[in-house]
């Protein structure tokens, strides 16, 4: 045997002790990280989408039976960053809520978990005194165009696509065009909160490219 064949093998048998010392990655940490998810509907057609409504306020879902929605500068700056996006992305915000082609509504989850499916969409239903589909019309419910399974736990922020356009009758239903689920937002710190949730609305949008127009 060759010395260079023994220095391969050394170098072998010191990588192997090397490795065999490291502990496994731990996933202890991912926890602090927040979740960012995104869904849309396929077929429909970004670029057709010229105006957008968006409330000045965030709804709340709670465990209260009053409605409650959060108006202060926090949420203001959330809705703002909303605005920022849908603006850079190529659509225009009106004040007019009849004459927009979508409406983005913003929610925030406290305390409570909620499962999403395709067959039952409408997701508060035993919340009546929230934002029903009334609000935004002569609709039914809601409606996803694709099957949606998963949890908004405390601490979710939810935005969500309307298309306002589409035939309003009775019986039907509001489809949802874009959806984000925005999880793992609270901390024991609040100015924290406000941080990671601004970056997290901002990461909805980045990581829905097809909403540029």
């Amino acid at each position: 045997m060759n010395v260079k064949k023994i220095r391969y093998i050394a170098l072998a048998l010191l990588v192997a002790a090397f490795c065999s010392c490291q502990k496994e990655p731990s996933t202890s940490d991912l926890h602090r990280d927040y979740l960012v998810y995104t869904a849309h509907d396929t077929g429909a057609n970004f670029t057709a989408i010229d105006t957008y409504y968006v409330p000045d306020s965030i709804l709340i879902i709670g465990n209260s039976n009053k409605t409650e929605y959060w108006k202060d500068a926090d949420a203001m700056a959330i809705i703002g960053t909303v605005v920022e996006k849908m603006n850079h992305a190529g659509y225009t915000r009106t004040e007019n809520k009849n004459a927009a082609n979508v409406g983005i509504q913003l929610s925030y989850v406290r305390k409570v978990t909620y499962f999403v499916g395709y067959d039952s969409p409408y997701w508060w239903w035993y919340y009546p005194y929230y934002w029903t589909p009334g609000y935004w019309g002569d609709w039914a419910g809601w409606h996803y165009p694709y099957s949606v399974y998963y949890g908004y736990t405390a601490g979710s922020l939810l935005l969500e696509m309307l298309d306002l356009q589409a035939d309003q009758q009775s019986g039907k239903k509001l489809t949802v065009l874009w959806d984000s689920f925005i999880g793992g937002l609270l901390t024991s710190d609040t100015s924290l909160n406000q941080q990671r949730t601004i970056a997290a609305v901002k990461q909805a949008f980045d990581q829905s490219p097809y909403l540029s127009k």
